[in-house]
């Protein structure tokens, strides 16, 4: 799947401690790339549990947690208009929910 990502995203994860960026990348690649490729967004299969991916409340944005503890590690995504590209909006910890 085709990706972008937005300005706060990429702010937000410049300002990321290196090793919670690898954290992060070793979650995408190891088990929120394969979940997409194996039909997650349909519901089946269901998303890793691992990853905690949720819905936000009345919006179409999704949270995907790459860490638990130290750092506590969110990012925000939702898919483009025409469903084609994943757009990552924000990228830190639980604050992110203020502004998805």
């Amino acid at each position: 799947m085709k990706y972008r990502t937005t300005a706060a995203f990429d702010r937000d994860f410049a300002r990321l401690a290196v090793e919670h960026q690898r954290l992060f990348a070793a979650a995408v690649h190891g088990h929120f790339l394969p979940a997409i490729e194996a039909g997650s967004f349909t519901g089946k299969p269901p998303w890793p549990t691992r990853l905690r991916i949720h819905r936000l409340i009345g919006t179409d944005v999704y949270s995907l947690t790459w860490s638990f503890s130290s750092p506590d590690g969110r990012a925000t995504f939702h898919l483009d208009t025409d469903a084609t590209v994943l757009v990552w909006s924000r990228i830190g910890n639980h604050r992110i929910y203020d502004r998805p």
